[in-house]
């Protein structure tokens, strides 16, 4: 058994059976869970020992490792480069539940969850298992422009985002449904357009009924491309023609003419200068906004999961409390009830 006890001892003792020797340790805890805990980093610590004559394994090698050991996207790669400025070339038998922790213990709960199961996965695949408990996320507040705010926003993004940002508050599309349009897509006599189950998060197709505003903002797209609806039209020629693939520059930055956010900027004793974007409006933000007026204007959220393409109606509730006047009809139903019938007298 990995954990017992001696008699007439109140703690635990570790057992662990390691390339053919047995390995006893005394925790000094009667707590299982934090004896557990002690269990499991020995157990890494010797699988990650080298061998004799061997150089011990770093935390650089297991993100090598895990790199080549299949495809990884853009997110992953740029989280496991980030925390290589933090972890370097630090031995594996030192990559403990507490350093990691300790490691991410500034970011949100999200962000911790994130990388968490990144790190992990990382560790898992060079033979090191770690029990890091994920931090639940506190909830937040729907955020949705007023607007006031739409009009200031809008007024500062630069020209090749003007069209895709205005498409998306009035189709409540989500971000590369437009960046990645194509005109085959959109059938501007019926004024309905089309997302393919390859590129809707549900998995499956969406047909999407246009109201005359998005006709209109079409229109004043042909020509620009044959094939994207919304072609890159800035500067660089390597890119015009393309769909935009990144927009998060240029919308902060935008973000921050408006009013609606800002950059905390300082540099450290060497001189080199950092940023962090504070603010809590992204361009999927423009789909919460487009649901929201939706709802305030009394759209029934049977409707609204419709049009935006939900797949299950509980994903439109959090609108809900944004139109309690989409109640008002039922409030009075709950009137006096007789089983003789007479619900009316007893009213």
């Amino acid at each position: 058994m990995p954990l017992e006890k001696r008699p007439g001892s109140p703690y635990w003792q570790i057992v662990i059976h390691h390339q053919g020797e047995r390995v006893r340790r005394s925790t000094g805890t009667a707590d299982k869970a934090e004896a557990q805990r002690q269990h499991d980093e020995l157990r890494a610590a010797l699988w990650s020992a080298p061998a004799p004559g061997k150089v011990e394994r770093t935390w650089l090698d297991a993100g090598t490792a895990w790199l080549k050991a299949g495809e990884r996207s853009k997110s992953d790669r740029y989280t496991l480069r980030a925390f290589n400025d933090i972890y370097t070339d630090r031995p594996l038998s030192q990559c403990t539940a507490e350093s990691i922790v300790e490691a991410l213990d500034h970011e949100t709960p999200a962000t911790f969850n994130r990388k968490r199961a990144l790190i992990v996965a990382i560790l898992n695949l060079s033979g090191i298992k770690l029990k890091i408990a994920q931090r639940k996320p506190r909830p937040g507040r729907l955020r949705f422009l007023t607007k006031a705010e739409w009009g200031r926003l809008y007024a500062t993004l630069p020209d090749h985002l003007k069209p895709l940002a205005r498409f998306a508050i009035t189709t409540g599309l989500r971000q590369r449904n437009v960046t990645h349009l194509r005109w085959p897509e959109v059938d501007l006599a019926r004024a309905v357009m089309w997302v393919h189950p390859d590129e809707a998060k549900a998995g499956k197709p969406i047909g999407i009924p246009l109201a005359p505003e998005a006709v209109e903002q079409l229109r004043a797209q042909i020509g620009k491309s044959e094939e994207w609806v919304f072609p890159y039209t800035g500067k660089g020629r390597a890119a015009q023609g393309k769909p935009i693939d990144k927009i998060k520059t240029a919308w902060q930055a935008a973000m921050e003419r408006a009013g609606l956010g800002h950059f905390d900027r300082w540099e450290d004793a060497a001189g080199k200068k950092y940023k962090k974007w504070i603010g809590d409006f992204t361009f999927h933000g423009l789909r919460h906004t487009w649901a929201s007026w939706h709802v305030m204007s009394g759209t029934p959220l049977e409707v609204l999961q419709k049009l935006g393409g939900w797949n299950d109606l509980r994903m439109v509730q959090k609108y809900a409390h944004l139109a309690p006047e989409y109640l008002a009809s039922w409030a009075g139903n709950a009137r006096p009830w007789s089983p003789t019938g007479d619900e009316e007298k007893a009213a």
